[in-house]
């Protein structure tokens, strides 16, 4: 691993300490970890009608970064994970302490996986916002590729996007299996 690699390593393990991000319960893969806020963007209506405001209590998620070495992170593996974290927050939700929670929502470069796994997708409001997060999001991710992948593909610089699915959606997904 060269310094900027430990660099970046560094800052996420911090971030996820300092923000108190935990580990889904019952996930067999660590891959997400989620953390209770409040949402502060604007007035959004997702696919399923459900309408998320300001004030709204979500769930945010956000991957284990540093696990990513330990996991295959192919594009169809990253979407069966993706599913298993739903299913497992979908376990979560109707606990106590998680039944005021509303959406859950992620801020990603992998919007077309969270499209597909149910989510609505929304750009983000403030450009410089969208710029920097992208910028970030980007070298996070370029810093943290596997070896392999970086020899086989440059990687190219995508735009992240806001992307929100609704707890019943969550629910169902889960009791049909739809994704």
């Amino acid at each position: 691993m060269n310094a900027f690699n430990k660099v970046i390593s560094f800052y996420d393990t911090n971030i996820v300490k300092l923000f108190g991000w935990k580990h889904l319960p019952n996930s067999e893969t660590n891959f997400l970890f989620f953390v209770p806020k409040t949402y502060k963007g604007e007035t959004v209506t997702l696919d399923d009608g459900v309408t998320i405001q300001k004030g709204d209590r979500i769930l945010e998620i956000h991957i284990d970064n540093a696990n990513l070495k330990n996991l295959d992170t192919n594009y169809s593996s990253i979407f069966i994970m993706l599913k298993d974290e739903l299913i497992s927050l979908g376990k979560l939700l109707p606990q106590k302490g998680y039944e005021d929670y509303k959406a859950v929502l992620a801020v990603t470069l992998l919007y077309h996986l969270g499209e597909r796994a149910g989510f609505t997708v929304f750009d983000i409001e403030d450009s410089l916002k969208r710029k920097m997060v992208s910028v970030g999001e980007n070298i996070l991710r370029s810093a943290l590729r596997k070896e392999k992948e970086d020899k086989e593909k440059k990687a190219k610089k995508r735009i992240a996007k806001k992307c929100l699915i609704s707890r019943d959606k969550i629910f169902t997904l889960e009791r049909y299996d739809m994704i």
